[in-house]
């Protein structure tokens, strides 16, 4: 058993927090809800992986990055821990969405290499995983929309 995460574009706050509610995240909504525009990164927390993969793409330090308001910061979470809804900062999706082919290419390297992978990731693996996403916060942006983030043990 791991943590699920699924990062999914709303338009607001609000609207992101609804899927709090649904059974198995934004791919899963309740009857006679469309599901939200989404991808599923299985093991990449929206705190420390996306704050170093931030620092990688972006240049800038990663404690400027978590000290951001916005960065992974709670919308709703359930008593127990056990489900939440994050946001993911308007400055990453802004990043993300200008990166290229290559550059995800060049990124997905070094990100392999940080501690929270433990040596396992594939860069191959993570290069596809960052294209999904980059193209999420692609359309995040001409939508005007915010990324978020849902979470599930």
């Amino acid at each position: 058993m791991g943590v699920f995460f699924d990062y999914f574009r709303a338009a607001t706050d609000d609207a992101a927090a609804d899927v709090f509610d649904w059974p198995a995240g934004p791919t899963c909504p309740p009857p006679g809800t469309e599901p939200k525009d989404s991808a599923e990164l299985k093991n990449i927390d929206p705190h420390v992986m996306m704050g170093t993969l931030e620092a990688l793409l972006t240049g800038n330090r990663y404690e400027d990055i978590t000290a951001r308001p916005r960065h992974a910061a709670t919308l709703r979470f359930s008593d127990d821990g056990g489900q939440g809804v994050l946001t993911v900062t308007d400055e990453f999706t802004s990043a993300l969405a200008a990166a290229n082919d290559d550059q995800i290419r060049a990124l997905a390297h070094p990100w392999s290499q940080t501690e929270e992978f433990w040596g396992l990731a594939d860069p191959a693996e993570l290069t596809e995983l960052l294209q999904d996403l980059r193209d999420l916060a692609v359309r995040a942006t001409q939508h005007q929309h915010h990324l978020y983030c849902w979470t599930s043990l």
